[in-house]
């Protein structure tokens, strides 16, 4: 209790201004509210110091639970106090639990204290709701528990005071920055990756206040704002007391003449060296590649050059710190050879494709669903960035024969990329007109096989006439892909389903020369069906929704700058009549260029046109 005494008094600023803060927030808060303060506003504003960007407890446990690890533990970091306190007639378990729940009293009572305060001052504004307190209690002590007890653990492992709260910020996000990095890397070796989900879900388990932050805030479904993640901020409590636990372990074995070393556990040391050469062989051989792209060549290999560098200068980097003397290339040149070794066969594995990553193309009976998406195309309305997914197996076949001419042009198209020339060009004609010859679309597949895994793929294709000219090429493939009419169907339409009714259609962007000025007219209800029915003949045909994937002459002469604006009801109580734009809730929208091909729907339009088109309208339209 003497030991605990001290620490309160010794300490007293850090638990003091944690205390003044939160007074500040909460209960100063509630007061200053009091011209407004009803049920609402007691129910609302505790629960509002946990929510998202506003979410306080996590910052400030986050802030002051290094703080107070690193003042209560902070004896360890010098080798005469070490020495004095280690002296004294008490177990190493009672000093670090003395001193372990100290620090922990310098954050629960402050959030005791303002508990109280703050129902006080909801007493004086004349209304009181015990559960948004009690809540805001709950989770703030959880949270100072779990980021307490790791920067505890953290402590156990350094004999340096300037190095814990480095290890505590770097431990914190070292996963989620990690993998994100190791994606970047993997982009440039692996032909085709587009990410890692399931390492990324796991990353984010492994970043505690990013993962709370984003798991964790309030529900306002409901008729009061409702608090949610309280069990994810108990489990992450409950792995804070098994650091604690595990610090413990740690603190009894510890060597206390390691006092002033940057690591004091003998087993964590090569650990350390060697993991601050791989962070600094992906991070910092990422950062400078991405600086010098344009000096030089863009490619694997040359990230490899800058990953070895900085990896050998982080090995160096860690055995100083280690060591405490800048001398020690003699010492621990070997052990650098070795992981520069080692990162020359991870690296060589995956650009050389010894894992059969980039050759890996499913068999079409094997697929059971696909998606594919991100194609840009023309014209640019509801389909200028192809998004759709099949289970139909001729069309799941054309996706996988497109996957392979893709795969077996590897060195081509990682050439054209690795070059760092635009792929886009045009040419301009004698009437002014410009036409696009060469241009460059991504292409993302998702594969869901049959056995429940899940394949993903992303490539950049180049797109150039001759490449649509030769029929073998992945740039053919997928013009013919994504005009097949089925496929422009689910493009358009896939996404209203069975039940949706057409209520509502417009044609849009229609030119008028008089004023020189581009304007839209609904058109009547008793248009409706006929146009449907048109518009779906013209697409089983392929004579509406053609795609381009380049600017070019057969795209300009086909395409219209009119567009069709068709409106979806949902469901189909309450149908409007056609002659206003319907209810945006339960509504979905779809916007067809007009084409000269669609002769079906050309003709109902022409049927139609003296009926509500002006002169001038009229003629554009015969025209287009």
């Amino acid at each position: 209790m003497t030991l605990f005494r001290k620490n309160l008094a010794r300490f007293w600023p850090i638990w003091g201004l944690y205390a003044l803060i939160w007074v500040v927030l909460l209960p100063a808060g509630v007061l200053l509210r009091r011209d407004v303060w009803d049920k609402g506003n007691a129910w609302e504003f505790p629960l509002v110091l946990l929510d998202g960007s506003r979410n306080m407890a996590l910052v400030l446990a986050f802030l002051f639970g290094i703080l107070c690890a690193m003042a209560v533990f902070s004896y360890l970091y010098s080798a005469r106090s070490v020495g004095m306190l280690h002296a004294l007639p008490m177990r190493r378990e009672g000093l670090f639990l003395t001193n372990y729940l100290s620090g922990l009293a310098f954050l629960w009572v402050p959030n005791f204290a303002v508990f109280l305060l703050a129902l006080a001052a909801e007493a004086l504004n004349g209304t009181v709701v015990f559960s948004s307190l009690f809540t805001w209690l709950v989770v703030t002590c959880l949270l100072c528990l779990f980021f307490y007890s790791f920067a505890v653990f953290c402590a156990m492992f350094t004999g340096h005071i300037l190095a814990l709260p480095a290890f505590y910020l770097i431990l914190n996000f070292l996963a989620s920055v990690i993998t994100y990095l190791l994606e970047s890397i993997a982009r440039e070796f692996l032909f085709g990756f587009n990410g890692a989900v399931w390492a990324e879900k796991w990353a984010m388990w492994f970043t505690p206040s990013l993962k709370l932050l984003r798991s964790t805030g309030l529900d306002y479904t409901g008729s009061t704002p409702r608090y949610f993640g309280l069990g994810l901020v108990t489990l992450y409590a409950l792995i804070g007391l098994v650091l604690a636990g595990i610090a413990l372990a740690v603190y009894h074995r510890r060597q206390l003449e390691r006092a002033g070393d940057v690591i004091t556990v003998g087993w964590v040391r090569p650990v350390f060296r060697y993991g601050m050469a791989l962070c600094w062989a992906i991070a910092l051989g990422a950062f400078f590649y991405s600086i010098f792209y344009t000096l030089l060549p863009r490619g694997a290999w040359t990230l490899l050059g800058w990953m070895l560098l900085w990896g050998a200068a982080g090995c160096f980097i860690a055995e100083m710190l280690l060591k405490k003397r800048f001398w020690v290339f003699k010492t621990s040149w070997k052990g650098c050879v070795i992981f520069l070794v080692c990162l020359v066969a991870a690296m060589a594995t995956l650009e050389l494709d010894l894992l059969g990553f980039e050759r890996r193309v499913p068999d079409a009976a094997q697929v059971k669903t696909v998606e594919i998406r991100g194609i840009s195309s023309a014209p640019y309305d509801s389909a200028d960035y192809l998004n759709f997914s099949t289970s139909d197996p001729q069309t799941i076949e054309e996706i996988t024969s497109l996957h392979s001419s893709i795969t077996d042009r590897k060195d081509e198209l990682e050439a054209v990329q690795a070059s760092g020339i635009s792929t886009e060009s045009w040419i301009s004609q004698s009437n002014g007109l410009d036409l696009q010859v060469e241009t460059s679309t991504s292409v993302r597949l998702c594969y869901e096989l049959t056995d429940g895994t899940v394949l993903e793929r992303r490539y950049d294709l180049p797109i150039r006439q001759e490449d649509l000219e030769d029929a073998s090429s992945p740039a053919a493939r997928l013009d013919r892909l994504i005009n097949q009419p089925q496929v422009a169907s689910e493009i358009y339409f896939g996404s209203i389903g069975e039940t949706a009714r057409l209520v509502d259609a417009a044609l849009v962007n229609l030119y008028n020369p008089e004023d020189d000025s581009y304007g839209f007219e609904y058109l009547p209800s008793e248009l409706l069906e006929p146009l449907l029915e048109a518009i779906q003949a013209d697409m089983a045909e392929g004579n509406l929704g053609r795609r381009y994937l380049l600017e070019d002459q057969e795209r300009m002469d086909n395409c219209c700058y009119a567009d069709l604006e068709l409106t979806f009801r949902l469901d189909q109580t309450g149908v409007s009549g056609g002659t206003a734009p319907a209810a945006t809730a339960s509504t979905y929208t779809v916007t067809i260029t007009l084409q000269k091909s669609a002769v079906h729907t050309m003709e109902v339009l022409k049927d139609y046109s003296y009926a509500f088109l002006s002169q001038a309208e009229m003629d554009q339209l015969n025209r287009n």
